[in-house]
C-alpha cells in the first residue's frame, strides 16, 4: 500500500520478528541489526533521516569520519539485505498478509500489505501449490581437515540452484539443519527430500545423491558426479567445482521434463488436490515437447480457468501466454473473444513478469510473445534475462539458442543448443530447428536433413518445408515433393506466401532468401500444388 502510516506499528513490529526468527531469513547478524534499526527508526517517525551516514555509524560500528563516497559497506550491505529479504518472502511467504521491503534508492523500509481478497477466495501459494523439497545438509568425507565445511558449502549450492526453479517451493538451508529427523513431519510438509554425502580425496571431487519420495518412502532417483582435481586446488577454485556439481543436480531433478516432472505424470491419477495447479504446468509441458495441437484447446481452457481461480499465479500467466504465442505461429483458433492471440499473449507475458520478477518462465513467456509480436532484438534481451535468472534451465537456452539462430548468431546459438541437448535430450524437438538453420545455411545439407527428421511435429507445415529444401540440394527432388504437397495441405497457401510467413518468424532476410531461392527450382511445381488446392 502507499501509505506506511495505515499500518499499525504493532503489525510491523510483530512481522519484523517473525523475519529475524525465520530460518528462512539467510543474512547476517549485521544486516539482522541493519533491517531492526531502518524500520524502528521508521515506525518512530525518522524515516527520512535514514542515510547512509546514519547506518554506518549506528549500526556498522564507522566513527564519526565516515565517508560512504569512500566506503561502500552500506550499499553493499543494503543490497545483499534486499536479496534476502526477496527470498524470505519467495520461499516462506507471509502470514499476516504484511512485507517489509527496501526499495532500491532508499534505506528507508516500506510496509506493504497484500490486496485482500473476498472470503473464501484467497488463492493458493507457493506452499499448497508446488512440490516441497527439503534438501538435508550433506554429509562428508575428506582425505584432509583443510575443507570442513564443503559439505555445508555444497548444500547451499544446491538450495541456491533449486530455488531458481520457481515451480518448487524449496526450504531453506537453516530450516534444513534446524530441523531432527524425528520432528521434520510434524513441523513441515515435505514431499521430496534430498540427501547427499561429498568425499574428497587428494585427486577427485565425488558426490553422491539419493532424492526420496517423502509420502511413500522409497528412493525415486539416484546419482553421482565426480570431478578430477588437482593436488594444489585453491579455496575458490574448489568452492567453483562444487556450484558446477550444484547445478547439474538441480537440472536434472527440477528442469522441465526432469525427475520431479517424471514424478508429477506417474501421480497424475492421484494427484493431491493442492498439486492440481501444479499439475497443468506438467499438462502443457506435455503439449510443449511435442506440439500435439490436439492438447491445445482444452489446455488453453483449463490454464484460463486455473488463471481465474488464482490471479497470483505467475507461472499460469506465463504457460497461457506461450500457448497464446503457438496460436499466433501456428494459426490455431481462439475463439472470438481473442481474435488477435498475440495481443494476449504479451499482455499474460507482461503480468507474468509483474507477478513473479525472477521467474525464468515468466519471462520465456514474455520473449516468445515479443518475438512474433515484431521485436526480435527485445526479445533475445528478454530471453537473455530468463538464461541469467535460471541457468541450470537446459528448455531457456535451447530457446536463447533457437532465437539466435534465427538471427543468423551462430556463436550464440550453436553451442547454446548443442549443449541443451546434451543435458536435456526430451525437451522440446522444435529447437532442433535452430540447428537445421545453422547447418542449411553452411551448406551442410545431410546434416540438415537429419536436424529436421529428428523434430517429431507432423502437423507443422514449417517442420516439412525444413525437410524439402535439405532434400532439394542433395538431388532427392520427389521427396521434397512430397514434403511440399504435405505442408500445403496442413496450410493452404503456404507456399505462395513463404517469403511473408517466415518474415513473420523473424527469419533473418538472407536465410529467407536461401530457403526461397532453394525452392525456386521447383516453382513451377509448388505453383500445381497450389493451384490444385493440396488438402
Amino acid at each position: 500500500m502507499d501509505d506506511d502510516a495505515a499500518v499499525p506499528p504493532d503489525m510491523v513490529l510483530a512481522e519484523l520478528d517473525r523475519i529475524l526468527r525465520s530460518p528462512s531469513f539467510q543474512t547476517t547478524d549485521r544486516n539482522r541489526r541493519f533491517l531492526r534499526y531502518v524500520v524502528e527508526e521508521t515506525l518512530a517517525g525518522r524515516g527520512e533521516r535514514i542515510k547512509a551516514y546514519s547506518i554506518g555509524t549506528s549500526v556498522f560500528g564507522r566513527g564519526d569520519g565516515f565517508d560512504p563516497q569512500q566506503d561502500p559497506i552500506v550499499r553493499i550491505e543494503a543490497g545483499r539485505l534486499r536479496r534476502s529479504l526477496q527470498y524470505h518472502y519467495l520461499t516462506h511467504g507471509t502470514e499476516t498478509g504484511l512485507r517489509i521491503t527496501i526499495p532500491k534508492g532508499s534505506y528507508m523500509p516500506s510496509f506493504e500489505l497484500d490486496q485482500p481478497s473476498r472470503p473464501g477466495t484467497q488463492p493458493p501459494d507457493l506452499h499448497s501449490r508446488a512440490p516441497h523439497v527439503m534438501v538435508r545438509s550433506f554429509e562428508q568425507q575428506c582425505w584432509s581437515a583443510d575443507w570442513p565445511d564443503l559439505a555445508r558449502t555444497l548444500t547451499l549450492q544446491v538450495i541456491s540452484a533449486l530455488t531458481r526453479f520457481t515451480e518448487l517451493f524449496v526450504y531453506g538451508f537453516g530450516t534444513s539443519t534446524a530441523l531432527s529427523e524425528a520432528d521434520r513431519e510434524a513441523r513441515v510438509e515435505i514431499d521430496y527430500e534430498l540427501t547427499g554425502n561429498l568425499t574428497i580425496t587428494q585427486s577427485a571431487i565425488r558426490a553422491e545423491f539419493l532424492l526420496q519420495n517423502a509420502h511413500e518412502g522409497r528412493y525415486i532417483w539416484s546419482h553421482s558426479i565426480e570431478r578430477v582435481i588437482g593436488p594444489s586446488l585453491d579455496p575458490a577454485e574448489l568452492v567453483s567445482v562444487c556450484a558446477g556439481i550444484a547445478g547439474e543436480v538441480a537440472s536434472l531433478i527440477a528442469q522441465r521434463d526432469g525427475i520431479m516432472d517424471s514424478q508429477a505424470r506417474e501421480m497424475a491419477g492421484r494427484m493431491p488436490a493442492q498439486f492440481a495447479a501444479y499439475q497443468k504446468l506438467v499438462d502443457f509441458q506435455d503439449y510443449w515437447r511435442t506440439v500435439d495441437f490436439t492438447r491445445f484447446e482444452p489446455l488453453r481452457q483449463d490454464l484460463e480457468r486455473v488463471i481465474a481461480e488464482d490471479p497470483q499465479f505467475a507461472t499460469g500467466h506465463a504457460c497461457l501466454a506461450l500457448l497464446y504465442s503457438d496460436a499466433a505461429r501456428y494459426g490455431l483458433d481462439c475463439g472470438p473473444d481473442h481474435p488477435r492471440p498475440i495481443e494476449r499473449a504479451l499482455a499474460l507475458a507482461k503480468r507474468a513478469v509483474q507477478l513473479a520478477p525472477r521467474s525464468g518462465r515468466a519471462h520465456h513467456a514474455l520473449g516468445v510473445a515479443e518475438w512474433f509480436s515484431g521485436y526480435p532484438e527485445k526479445a533475445i534481451e528478454t530471453l537473455k534475462v530468463a538464461c541469467a535468472l535460471n541457468p541450470n534451465d537446459s528448455e531457456l537456452n535451447a530457446e536463447l539458442g533457437f532465437r539466435s539462430a534465427a538471427r543468423m548468431d551462430w556463436d550464440v546459438a550453436v553451442p547454446l543448443l548443442t549443449a541443451s541437448f546434451q543435458r536435456n535430450p526430451l525437451q522440446s524437438e522444435q529447437y532442433r530447428m535452430g540447428l537445421f538453420l545453422y547447418h542449411f545455411a553452411q551448406g551442410n545439407y545431410e546434416q540438415a536433413l537429419t536436424e529436421a527428421r529428428s523434430i517429431n511435429a507432423p502437423s507443422v507445415a514449417q517442420t516439412h518445408i525444413a525437410c524439402a529444401v535439405s532434400l532439394i540440394p542433395l538431388g532427392r527432388h520427389d521427396e521434397a515433393m512430397a514434403r511440399l504437397e504435405e505442408a500445403e495441405r496442413i496450410s493452404p497457401g503456404l507456399l505462395g506466401r513463404l517469403r511473408e510467413d517466415l518474415a513473420f518468424r523473424q527469419i533473418h532476410p538472407d536465410l529467407i532468401s536461401m530457403i526461397v531461392d532453394t525452392i525456386g527450382p521447383l516453382r513451377g511445381r509448388t505453383a500445381a500444388i497450389a493451384q490444385s488446392g493440396v488438402r
